[in-house]
């Protein structure tokens, strides 16, 4: 009898193994390799990837990447974070990402939130990358073309009717997308100056910022006293708008310049002045739930479930958040994961929850399509949260 209740109990327990869910410690871990490391996107990721893991039956484990994208100390990052149970790396920066890849050859490997230039460009330091089989592309951060932030900056400036303008931007070697958008930027604006009966004049070159702020002697410099915009093709909230402010409350620029940037903060000071009469007029970022994306082609390659119409590595566009009206900006603010201030919340103003997003992933619905996986992550724009 005794035996009998052992086999029954046996036989119970490994059926009840079958029809659990996957655990974490069965799928594994995945490392987020963050180029942030603080505010909203960063808090917003942190706390999407880890539900999106939990239903997926992943740990899932923040790794800072290096301050410059150094190769070596994204490496050595990765190495420090890595253990047997690792199975997937969400990476946003491509700094040394060959030599990670060759290190972890079973690691599979996908991008996020960056252009990977270093990946993408013929003979990019990590170029080697994309002849790797565990490499799986890359959702960028919002406009992979430097063409079209040019362009899109570009309409912003003649829509709002700025006569003088001038560009900054960071290092070439860094992000050279920068470059091409301000030539896309300058070109746009030479078009319309053909046959505009007002001209737009841009002053002087680019202003490159390596990585700090813009100085105040900017205003000093000819031409710089009376601009009407600046247009920040780096991270205009960080590197341009305090010395604007600054700028103004010494009396050294025009009292109503404004600003065109890119990149998010939610600094309620900054964020307060965001909006058509205020310092800062446009910011444009990646749609934040598109990071749905890579978590999705993670999960599909390490279940051994890939898409079946998945076409082979590709570089994408986001989903792109246009903030450029005061009535978009007051959206953000107050109905977006942005505004948040805990996990519960940021996760209920997300515009896709798990049951929304669920059926995208292969390990859930054995017939998602790559291609819809890749339309719904590139739908989510600021409008959705003014509905």
């Amino acid at each position: 009898m005794k035996k009998l209740i052992a086999v029954v109990m046996t036989l119970a327990m490994l059926l009840s193994l079958a029809v659990a869910p996957a655990s974490a410690a069965e799928h594994g871990k995945i490392l987020y390799l963050s180029n942030l490391n603080s505010g909203a996107q960063y808090e917003f990721y942190v706390a999407y990837l880890k539900m999106m893991g939990e239903h997926l039956g992943y740990d899932v484990e923040i790794v800072y990447a290096d301050g410059y994208n150094d190769p070596a100390g994204n490496l050595k990052n990765v190495k420090n974070a890595y253990t047997s149970d690792v199975v997937g790396l969400i990476a946003t920066q491509d700094g040394g990402l060959i030599n990670i890849m060759e290190e972890y050859p079973d690691l599979w490997v996908v991008g996020f939130f960056s252009d990977f230039d270093a990946v993408f460009t013929e003979g990019g330091t990590s170029a080697g990358v994309l002849e790797k089989d565990h490499f799986l592309g890359l959702m960028g951060d919002n406009y992979i073309s430097g063409e079209a932030v040019g362009e899109a900056y570009a309409e912003e400036v003649i829509e709002r009717g700025y006569k003088k303008v001038s560009t900054c931007m960071f290092p070439f070697y860094a992000y050279p997308k920068h470059t091409v958008a301000d030539a896309a930027f300058r070109a746009y604006i030479e078009n319309y100056n053909a046959t505009a009966a007002e001209p737009i004049e841009i002053v002087g070159d680019a202003t490159v910022l390596n990585f700090s702020p813009l100085e105040t002697n900017y205003f000093f410099e000819e031409g710089h006293d009376d601009l009407d915009c600046i247009v920040g093709f780096c991270a205009g909230t960080t590197f341009v708008y305090p010395t604007v402010v600054e700028a103004k409350s010494m009396g050294i620029c025009k009292e109503d310049m404004q600003i065109i940037t890119g990149g998010f903060d939610n600094d309620p000071d900054l964020m307060a002045d965001c909006g058509d009469d205020k310092n800062i007029v446009r910011l444009t970022t990646a749609a934040f739930e598109s990071i749905i994306w890579p978590m999705a082609m993670i999960d599909a390659a390490i279940s051994g479930n890939m898409y079946k119409d998945y076409p082979g590595v590709e570089r994408l566009d986001s989903g792109i958040m246009a903030i450029n009206s005061t009535e978009k900006f007051e959206a953000v603010i107050n109905n977006s994961p942005m505004g948040a201030t805990n996990d519960e919340d940021r996760l209920s103003k997300a515009l896709a929850s798990w049951d929304d997003m669920k059926d995208y992933f292969t390990s859930v619905n054995p017939d998602a399509s790559y291609k819809a996986l890749t339309e719904f992550c590139q739908s989510f724009k600021v409008e959705d949260y003014m509905k």
